[in-house]
């Protein structure tokens, strides 16, 4: 499902296909660690690679979003302002129908809608949602009151981003500060394998890039595209800072790109000698491994899965399977693999799309013709299966086999 990051990555970018939420997993494992949490670009599939402005999800807060704030995004200038304010408003469309609790199930048996005292229907937000509202407005005294409730500084919205993601974003000093005082994640991963430092470096926040350094960022995490933060930053103080950190830190960058690709063949080759596969999946996207080699074009890994008997069609959680995921991000060679290896390339996924639907407008036709091709095989396999039966049957009843 990021492509690589080390200890996580992404499968699908932060939009949630069919309901399932994209976060990137965090549990402990060799294989997990190896996972990404979604890799979809949006509800109806389509083309176009994540880039920056793909992981500035704004956090939308419980409180009325000011005539001003999106004023706020103009400083990314130019697409980046663009994608980011079309990305505020569908977060916002998707925050509406989703931060509301449903209504008890005793309540839903009686027929009696909750009421409050003035009659109207009863909202409440969740927790992790109240939280980064505060945050996000600004107000450190109600932060300090929920975190002193047991409220979590790490927790993520929808799209994988901390209160610390969105004080970045929002070129916030004084919230990284106190976020960072009170010990929130200077590297924590966002669904697209974006930390704070990455964010910070996209953006071209020097003051604040140099505070998360000076508290432990790390110069070497690796997103969904297999980005480094100095690989994001465009403004040339700001990629001396981050090149300068990488000698510094020591950090080999080529390595840490290809980290993921190797822990994935590790557990490959692991699985395919023991014959036995560890069923072991992204806890809120459901991803498999197949899912991350599929979407990441790691051949050597999806060859190595199919061989050791990885199941071609799993879905996650979203009812995608690896094809859908190599389909939607255009990996010509995954898609191959899996269509020779005879998976089902008409599986829909719980909005009822198939592999073609979400799939990046220069492949479609590769898919078509794969198909083709997979009739093929799957006529000769069928052939070939019923001459070996008839061969079988017929020395059988010549006697040469016993039943």
């Amino acid at each position: 499902m990021t492509r690589g990051q080390g200890s996580a990555c992404v499968l699908k970018p932060s939009e949630r296909v069919g309901g399932a939420s994209g976060g990137r997993s965090k549990d402990g494992g060799a294989v997990v660690s190896a996972f990404c949490s979604r890799l979809k670009r949006s509800e109806g599939g389509g083309s176009g690679n994540p880039s920056c402005t793909n992981s500035l999800v704004v956090v939308v807060s419980a409180v009325p979003v000011q005539a001003g704030a999106m004023a706020e995004l103009e400083h990314l200038g130019g697409k980046r302002a663009e994608s980011a304010r079309m990305r505020r408003a569908e977060q916002l469309r998707r925050w509406r129908g989703s931060l509301t609790e449903q209504e008890p199930a005793e309540r839903r048996s009686t027929g009696r809608q909750p009421q409050t005292r003035r009659g109207s229907p009863k909202v409440r937000f969740e927790d992790g949602a109240v939280f980064l509202a505060a945050c996000s407005s600004g107000d450190t005294d109600e932060v300090k009151k929920l975190l002193t409730r047991g409220a979590d500084i790490n927790t993520v919205n929808v799209d994988g981003l901390t209160a610390l993601h969105q004080a970045c974003i929002d070129e916030n000093l004084d919230m990284v500060k106190f976020l960072v005082e009170n010990r929130a994640n200077v590297n924590q991963q966002d669904n697209e394998g974006w930390t704070p430092l990455h964010a910070a470096a996209s953006c071209g926040y020097l003051n604040i890039a140099e505070y998360f350094i000076n508290h432990g960022a790390s110069v070497g995490m690796v997103n969904s595209e297999g980005e480094v933060p100095s690989d994001l930053a465009e403004e040339p103080a700001m990629k001396d800072l981050l090149l300068e950190q990488v000698k510094k830190q020591g950090v080999d960058l080529e390595q840490s790109r290809k980290e993921e690709e190797q822990q994935m063949l590790q557990d490959a080759r692991q699985w395919l000698n023991s014959g036995k596969i560890e069923d072991v999946r992204q806890t809120r996207s459901g991803a498999t491994a197949l899912h991350v080699a599929a979407a990441k074009g790691y051949s050597e890994v999806l060859r190595l899965l199919i061989q050791a008997g990885y199941e071609l069609n799993v879905q996650d959680l979203d009812g995608w399977t690896p094809l859908h995921a190599a389909a939607h991000w255009g990996v010509k060679e995954a898609c191959s693999i899996l269509a020779e290896a005879l998976c089902d390339m008409d599986i829909r996924n719980k909005l009822g799309q198939t592999p073609f639907d979400v799939a990046d407008e220069g492949l479609v036709e590769h898919l078509e013709m794969l198909q083709k091709k997979q009739n093929v095989l799957r006529s000769e396999k069928e052939t070939r299966n019923k001459l070996i039966e008839s061969d079988l049957n017929s020395k059988l009843q010549s006697g040469l086999f016993k039943k």
